[in-house]
C-alpha cells in the first residue's frame, strides 16, 4: 500500500509540473529579440539583386528574404517541405499558399496589416546562390532591418512592428 501512495504522489506531482511549463509547441515562444544595438552590421550593397532589392539566406538555413526599397517591404519565405509549425488557416480571400511568406511593410499599408502572412502564388524570389547573412548580424535596407538569429530572420521596421520566420517559428508583432 506505501508502494502506491509514493507512486500516486509522484503522478500527481509530475502532473502538477507539468501544467506548469510552458508551451514549447508554440511557434510564437521562439520568437528572437529585437537586434541588440552592437550586432554587427553587413554591407546590404553585398546582397543586391539589382532591382531595388537584396536577397539573402538566414544563417545558411532553409529560411530566405527580400527586402525592397521601394516600395518598402521585407518578405522572408521557406518551402513548404521545411515548415514544421502547424500551418495557421487561411482566409478565404487567399487562392495561394498561406503560412509559407511573411511580409513586412515600413508604414501601414492601406488594406490589412503592417506584419502578416503573404498569399502567394509561388516563390518571391530565388534562393539559390544568394549569400548567407550569418547568425548574429543584420542588415539594414531603408526602414528595415533583418537580423539572423541562428536559423530564424527577424525583420523590424522603425515603429517597431516586426515579424519573425524560421522552420520552427513564426510570430508577427503588431
Amino acid at each position: 500500500m506505501r508502494k502506491f501512495g509514493v507512486l500516486l504522489i509522484a503522478v500527481i506531482t509530475a502532473l502538477t509540473l507539468s501544467a506548469c511549463s510552458g508551451n514549447t509547441d508554440d511557434p510564437a515562444s521562439k520568437i528572437p529579440d529585437k537586434p541588440p544595438v552592437e550586432a554587427p552590421m553587413v554591407n546590404a550593397a553585398d546582397y543586391s539583386n539589382g532591382y531595388g532589392g537584396f536577397v539573402f539566406r538566414v544563417g545558411g538555413g532553409t529560411v530566405w528574404c527580400t527586402v525592397n526599397e521601394s516600395p518598402s517591404f521585407a518578405l522572408c519565405e521557406h518551402r513548404d517541405v521545411d515548415v514544421a509549425y502547424k500551418l495557421p488557416i487561411a482566409p478565404e480571400s487567399c487562392q495561394g499558399a498561406w503560412g509559407y511568406q511573411a511580409k513586412l511593410w515600413a508604414f501601414q499599408p492601406s488594406e490589412g496589416k503592417v506584419a502578416d502572412w503573404y498569399c502567394s502564388s509561388g516563390l518571391y524570389s530565388d534562393p539559390e546562390g544568394i549569400f548567407d547573412l550569418p547568425s548574429g548580424s543584420k542588415i539594414v535596407v531603408g526602414d528595415i532591418t533583418c537580423f539572423a538569429a541562428e536559423k530564424v530572420a527577424r525583420c523590424d521596421n522603425l515603429d517597431g512592428k516586426y515579424f519573425a520566420l524560421g522552420s520552427e517559428v513564426y510570430g508577427f508583432g503588431n
